[in-house]
C-alpha cells in the first residue's frame, strides 16, 4: 500500500477513537442532566449535549469520506492486481508495445522495465487512453474473454473496431544479388499487426530463421526454384511453433521486379502424409509487396502520399479508385491528378522483359496498389470480365475479395484450369509496415 493509504487509514482510526470519545461525553452529559435540578444547570448541559452532538456528527462524516476513499483505493489495489494477473501470461514485449501505440497520440512516458509498474502507470492514465490500450490488446492473437470482462467491469465500452483479431502475417523477403545467377537473398518474419490501416502503429515482428541453407554454390542466395519449398516448411514453422491458423494468415511477399508473375499462391504445400494443397486455398491471403524500394528512393514521398490518400478513400469502390493501365498498347502512367486515384489495375504483357519495364514505371511513381492479370495467354476480354467482378467491393475489401475468388478459382481439378482461373494478383504495399531489419544472430 502507498503511504498516503497509511496516512488515511491512520487518521481514520485516530477520528474513530474521537468520536468514541465524544460518544462516552454525550452519554454523560445525558446522564448529568437527568440528575440535576437546577434549571441554569441542564440549561448549561443542553448547551453543552447540542455541541458534542454537532461534533459527534462532523466527526461521523470525516470517518465516512475517509472509510469511502480507503475503500475506493483498496478497489483500486484490487483491479491493479487482476490487470497484473490478467497481463502476466502475455509476453512483456508485446505489452510494451501496445502500451507505447496507445500514447502514439498522446503525451511521451518513461516505460516501465516492470509489469507491476506499468500497470501502475496504466491505471494513472485518462480512461479514453486505457480503454485504447485494452481495445489495442484485445486485437492480438491472446485470450480475450478475461480482458473483456474486466473492461466491462470497468465500466468501459470497447468500439467494434477494437475488438477485431489482429491480422497476422507471414512476411517472405526475397531480395535480387544483381545476377540470377547468383539466387536470392531470402529472409521471413511473422508480424502481428493491430490494425493494417493506422499508420501511427507499429506490428510485433518475429524473425524466422529460412529453414534450410542453400546450395553452396550460390550461398548465400536461394534459388528461384527454392521459393515454394521455402513457404512450404515457413508455413509449417508457423503452425506447429506459433500455432498459427493458416485460415487466418496473410502472406506478404516482398519480390524483386523480375519475380513479380510467379503464381505464388498456387505453390503446394504438405497438408498431411500425402495430400498437397495450394497455399492460396488454405491461406486467408496472398498479398505481394516490393523489395525492389530502395531503387526508387525520389519516389518514397509519393509512394507514402498515395498510401496515405488510399486510407482516406478506402471505402470508395474499386472502380474508382484503381485506374485502368493497358501495357500491350504502352499505356503505363497513371492520372494522379485525380484525388481519388490510389493505384492501377491492368492485363500484364506476356513479355518477361516488358514486364519488369512497368513496374519500374510504376515503382518510380510512388504505386501503392494495383490488381491484374498475369500472364493471360487467353482471352483478353474474358479476363477483364474476372476482374471486374472480383472490384466489386471497395478497396479496402479488395484483398478479402480476391482471396474469395481464389478459393473457388484453385478448387477446379484440373492444374490448366487453376492457373487460368486463379491468375489474378494484388499489389498492396504499406510504406509503414516495412519489412524488418533482421540479425539472425542476436534473434
Amino acid at each position: 500500500m502507498s503511504n498516503l493509504y497509511q496516512v488515511k487509514l491512520e487518521r481514520l482510526a485516530k477520528q474513530k477513537q474521537r468520536l468514541e470519545d465524544l460518544t462516552a461525553d454525550y452519554q454523560a452529559i445525558s446522564d448529568d442532566i437527568s440528575s440535576k435540578i437546577s434549571s441554569v444547570d441542564r440549561q448549561r448541559l443542553e448547551r453543552d449535549l447540542k455541541q458534542c452532538e454537532k461534533e459527534m456528527e462532523r466527526v461521523a462524516e470525516v470517518c465516512d469520506r475517509l472509510e469511502a476513499e480507503l475503500q475506493k483505493f483498496q478497489s483500486k489495489v484490487d483491479e491493479t492486481q487482476t490487470l497484473i494477473d490478467l497481463l502476466s501470461p502475455i509476453q512483456f514485449e508485446v505489452v510494451i508495445k501496445i502500451y507505447r501505440n496507445c500514447l502514439a497520440e498522446g503525451r511521451a512516458r518513461s516505460i516501465p522495465d516492470t509489469l507491476e509498474a506499468l500497470v501502475q502507470q496504466l491505471t494513472d492514465l485518462p480512461k479514453d487512453l486505457l480503454v485504447r490500450f485494452v481495445g489495442l490488446l484485445i486485437r492480438e492473437p491472446i485470450e480475450q474473454n478475461a480482458l473483456k470482462a474486466w473492461a466491462i467491469q470497468q465500466g468501459m465500452t470497447l468500439p467494434e473496431a477494437e475488438v477485431r483479431t489482429a491480422e497476422i502475417c507471414l512476411m517472405i523477403k526475397v531480395k535480387t544479388r544483381g545476377n540470377p545467377s547468383l539466387g536470392y537473398l531470402v529472409e521471413a518474419a511473422i508480424a502481428h499487426d493491430p490494425d493494417p490501416w493506422d499508420s501511427k502503429l507499429e506490428p510485433i515482428k518475429t524473425p524466422i530463421p529460412i529453414p534450410f541453407a542453400p546450395d553452396p554454390k550460390r550461398a548465400p542466395g536461394y534459388a528461384q526454384e527454392d521459393l515454394p519449398q521455402i513457404l512450404d516448411q515457413l508455413l509449417a514453422t508457423c503452425g506447429s511453433q506459433y500455432q498459427i491458423p493458416l485460415s487466418d494468415l496473410v502472406i506478404q511477399w516482398f519480390l524483386p521486379i523480375e519475380l513479380m508473375s510467379l503464381p505464388l499462391e498456387h505453390w503446394q504445400i504438405q497438408i498431411g502424409r500425402i495430400q498437397k494443397q495450394c497455399n492460396g486455398l488454405r491461406c486467408k491471403a496472398v498479398i505481394v509487396r516490393s523489395s525492389d524500394r530502395q531503387y526508387y528512393l525520389p519516389a518514397s514521398g509519393d509512394w507514402k502520399k498515395y498510401w496515405l490518400r488510399l486510407l482516406d478513400c478506402r471505402e470508395s469502390r474499386c472502380a474508382q479508385t484503381l485506374e485502368s493501365l493497358d501495357p500491350i498498347k504502352g499505356r503505363t502512367t497513371i492520372n494522379w491528378i485525380k484525388t481519388q486515384v490510389v493505384g492501377c489495375k491492368f492485363v500484364e504483357h506476356h513479355e518477361l522483359q516488358k514486364q519488369e519495364r512497368l513496374w519500374d514505371a510504376l515503382l518510380g511513381q510512388g504505386l501503392p496498389v494495383a490488381l491484374w492479370m498475369r500472364q493471360s495467354k487467353g482471352d483478353a476480354e474474358k479476363a477483364k470480365k474476372v476482374m471486374q467482378s472480383v472490384m466489386k467491393c471497395s478497396i479496402a475489401e479488395l484483398p478479402d475479395s480476391l482471396a474469395r475468388h481464389r478459393q473457388k478459382a484453385l478448387s477446379h481439378d484440373c492444374e490448366t484450369d487453376r492457373l487460368e482461373a486463379a491468375s489474378l494478383c494484388l499489389l498492396l504495399d504499406n510504406p509503414f509496415r516495412p519489412f524488418p531489419t533482421i540479425d539472425y544472430q542476436s534473434a
